[in-house]
């Protein structure tokens, strides 16, 4: 419970060096507000009947996928840890991948996928600059296939939703720029300056300001990223697909090609609009509004697909990594 309290407390120092602190407290009541609107304005018995209608084999299939994202996901950071030269277990990164998942739905504004910098480099011993920029990469291939996936629906929905496009190309361009900066120690330089170092606590950054160098230690290859952006795109398809087998349930008939853009629309909106804890609200609305508005499927259907996917391919992972956070022998 200490370890929860520490990393959470690291979450609120990056907020307050972003003068975020007293906007951290009324960000998520914006989100809770719009879910809440949502729910009381498509109705509370048409939702609840809805979920009735949802078959239990259903979320037991659709959570057993969350098997090979795990797997997928833990793969992908052991290959970023071999080419860095970091020594850590696959059950350890399993494990970690799912202590992740707990962080990132607690913390707002996307933070909680920094803290497994700490994990890192307690278990392994490498250097906290190594820990970091592993982490990075991380992050931005798996942001960078999400804005891409995100930009070629935004294209399709063009028509009905014009707004989308051109908001969705700026991140993409923004996210693809970052990871090849990141990658060129010049441009790395720079984005750390402006990026990264307001993130860091106060006791790592003198330290990270002298060692500068070691954060482009062992750093892979632009070639070596290859794998992880397909694995990427691997995990990202999963994720829909898991949302998808739920859909079922009502029978939509929507082409998995256009529900696996959507989706990915509906979830990077939350990352556009940080609204709210675990993006309730934002990835609700949007997915109802592209549901509705290209294949007529009742918003109330549309919510319940999106809460029972929320369900099963976030919060059930993050109650399964607060349990091993909690577990501290089991880490």
């Amino acid at each position: 419970m200490k370890s929860i309290k520490n990393n959470i407390l690291w979450g609120k120092i990056i907020m307050r060096k972003f003068n975020l602190k007293k906007l951290s407290k009324f960000i998520p009541i914006i989100g809770i507000i719009l879910f809440f609107y949502i729910i009381l304005n498509i109705g509370v018995e048409k939702i609840t009947s809805a979920f009735l209608l949802i078959p239990i084999h259903l979320y037991i299939i659709a959570a057993l996928i969350f098997i090979l994202i795990l797997i997928l996901g833990s793969y992908k950071w052991k290959y970023l840890c071999i080419k860095q030269k970091i020594d850590l277990s696959e059950i350890y990164l399993i494990k970690l991948y799912l202590i992740n998942a707990f962080y990132i739905t607690i913390i707002p504004v996307g933070l909680g996928g920094y803290i497994k910098i700490f994990y890192l480099k307690k278990k392994s011993k490498a250097t906290i600059e190594k820990c970091l920029i592993t982490t990075l990469i991380d992050l931005t291939t798996g942001s960078v296939i999400g804005f891409f996936l995100a930009l070629i629906g935004s294209i399709l929905v063009i028509e009905l939703s014009p707004g989308f496009f051109p908001i969705i190309l700026i991140f993409f361009i923004f996210n693809l720029t970052a990871f090849f900066v990141l990658m060129k120690k010049r441009g790395g330089k720079r984005f750390f300056k402006f990026f990264i170092r307001p993130l860091i606590p106060k006791k790592y950054k003198e330290k990270i300001d002298k060692s500068f160098e070691s954060l482009y230690e062992d750093i892979p290859r632009i070639r070596d990223t290859i794998l992880p952006f397909l694995i990427e795109i691997a995990i990202w398809t999963l994720a829909a697909l898991q949302v998808y087998i739920i859909a079922q349930a009502f029978s939509i008939n929507v082409p998995f090609y256009m529900f696996l853009l959507i989706h990915t629309l509906s979830v990077v909106a939350v990352v556009i609009l940080p609204i709210s804890i675990g993006g309730l609200g934002v990835r609700e609305g949007v997915f109802v509004v592209l549901l509705n508005s290209i294949y007529g499927i009742e918003p109330h259907i549309s919510i319940v697909i999106s809460l029972s996917g929320y369900i099963v391919k976030t919060l059930i992972p993050a109650i399964v990594g607060l349990i091993l956070t909690i577990k501290k022998e089991s880490i």
